[in-house]
């Protein structure tokens, strides 16, 4: 279940923050003066990388690597229809089950696991991500910043740290927490968000017709959450007049998508069975989401049977994985190469003991999808299962290359390194971990002790150039 997060811990992070900024220790890259052009595309990512570091520390993950995947290839599949520059993206899923999306400089995106089941369909869900793609592609961040200073001298590291409360606690606390690190008169923060919310809207719909998705589908989506918000415009306090939903927005962009062309629209299956494994994670108990996905089979259409048999065999899948097996082998004569099927297929395999099976049906699944991450995660821990522990450190060691910035990545090749007695390698990995998630002074004394446990030379390099790195970073915080 969630992690809950205390607001009044991440408010007091964000007055710790604001006043780091103005110290001497930090080094925020300089936005010019007035008259400067925006952040640059490297300062952004820089900045947003720092952010995602400290967020992760902040905040709980929904570890699930075929959801993520699944975000993943949506956002590529949107991001060549969008104006978005840096199309290097970074996509993080928050253990939440409210409601809310967000995009932050140096084209990091991010949902809490609610935004799923709160969608009816793939289209809406997308509209949601369309609209985060506009505000990068117009780079909405970078020219709030260039704005304020006009207004108020910058707090960059408050900022970011209301983009954190945003994620966690929902958008009305972040709209507020930064309106006052800002000290900007509510008149001036709500013109310009209208602005950039308008513009959103609009380039979002227009990736969406772009990108073969139903335009359509943004003003349902944001009708359902104006509705659940149970908020009207004449009832927020005056700081929060920014809420980002009002009737007129709503009415706007359904004149906007009437424009398009109506069309027919089938949504990518992955998107269900995302929504299902979220839907059985979230129920308050295992039966309850076995109850669920029983009455959608009793009464749903084919294809919410399909989804419903993967959601059930999902909610199986540790306790009894004999039961999951059967389900999905059914669903597999319909989907024979579906990932996500076979994915979890193969976990419930390992989870009734027949490892060599299990590891047969991953690695065939990977010839045909090299070094697909869900089913490269899936074999590693198959291999784990089955004490195949050599096999295992390979391939995550290999994964660690391919995906350096993965903290699941490195929390995972650390376990196994010590398994293997690879004493050296669990440190660095460990390292890594702590850096992607800002503990510094953890991840410099798992350096410390690598560098001592290191036979290599080459290895003792590696480790001092990457301590070297850890110190720099400590003594000169971005954020």
């Amino acid at each position: 279940m969630p992690r809950r997060q205390s607001l009044s811990f991440l408010l007091l992070c964000l007055l710790i923050s604001s006043t780091h900024a103005d110290s001497s220790t930090d080094t925020i890259p300089s936005l010019g003066n007035s008259s400067s052009n925006l952040v640059s595309i490297q300062q952004e990512k820089a900045l947003g990388n720092a952010w995602l570091r400290t967020f992760r520390r902040h905040t709980q993950a929904y570890d699930n690597p075929l959801v993520t995947e699944y975000l993943t290839n949506l956002v590529y599949k949107l991001a060549p229809n969008s104006a978005v520059i840096d199309r290097d993206f970074t996509i993080t899923i928050v253990d939440n089950p409210s409601l809310n999306a967000f995009a932050v400089p140096g084209s990091i995106i991010g949902v809490n696991a609610g935004l799923f089941f709160n969608a009816n369909t793939e289209q809406e869900f997308a509209s949601v991500i369309a609209h985060e793609l506009a505000h990068l592609s117009q780079r909405h961040y970078a020219r709030m910043l260039e704005r304020q200073k006009l207004a108020a001298p910058l707090t960059l590291a408050g900022f970011l740290a209301s983009a954190i409360i945003a994620a966690t606690a929902g958008s009305e606390a972040g709209v507020a927490a930064l309106a006052s690190t800002q000290a900007l008169s509510a008149e001036k923060q709500l013109k310009f968000s209208r602005k950039n919310e308008q513009e959103a809207d609009r380039l979002g719909i227009k990736i969406l017709a772009n990108s073969a998705f139903d335009p359509r589908a943004m003003p349902k989506m944001f009708e359902r959450m104006y509705k659940q918000t149970g908020l009207r415009a004449e009832s927020l306090p005056e700081y929060l007049s920014t809420h980002p939903l009002s009737d007129t927005r709503i009415s706007d962009t359904r004149g906007r998508a009437e424009q398009y062309p109506r069309a027919r629209y089938r949504d990518d299956i992955d998107f269900h069975f995302s929504k299902n494994m979220i839907i059985s994670d979230y129920a308050e108990s295992r039966q309850a989401a076995v109850e669920y996905f029983n009455n959608i089979l009793q009464k749903g259409n084919t294809t919410q049977i399909s989804t419903a048999t993967f959601g059930l065999a999902y909610a199986h899948l540790k306790t009894k994985p004999l039961k999951t097996i059967e389900l999905l082998e059914k669903l597999l004569e319909q989907y024979p190469n579906q990932i996500s099927i076979n994915t979890i297929y193969a976990q419930a395999l390992s989870n009734a003991s027949r490892h060599t099976d299990a590891i047969s049906t991953l690695e065939q699944q990977l010839s045909r999808n090299p070094h697909n991450y869900s089913l490269s995660r899936a074999l590693a821990k198959a291999y784990l299962d089955a004490n195949k522990i050599k096999e295992s450190n390979h391939l995550l060691t290999k994964m660690s290359l391919r995906y350096p910035e993965d903290p699941e990545i490195w929390y995972l090749l650390a376990e196994v390194a010590g398994l293997a007695g690879d004493i050296a390698h669990l440190h660095q990995a460990r390292a890594e971990y702590f850096y992607l998630t800002a503990r510094m002074n953890q991840a410099i004394e798992q350096l410390s002790l690598a560098l001592k446990k290191t036979t290599s030379e080459l290895d003792e390099l590696k480790i001092q150039s990457r301590l070297d790195l850890f110190y720099a970073i400590k003594e000169n915080p971005l954020f």
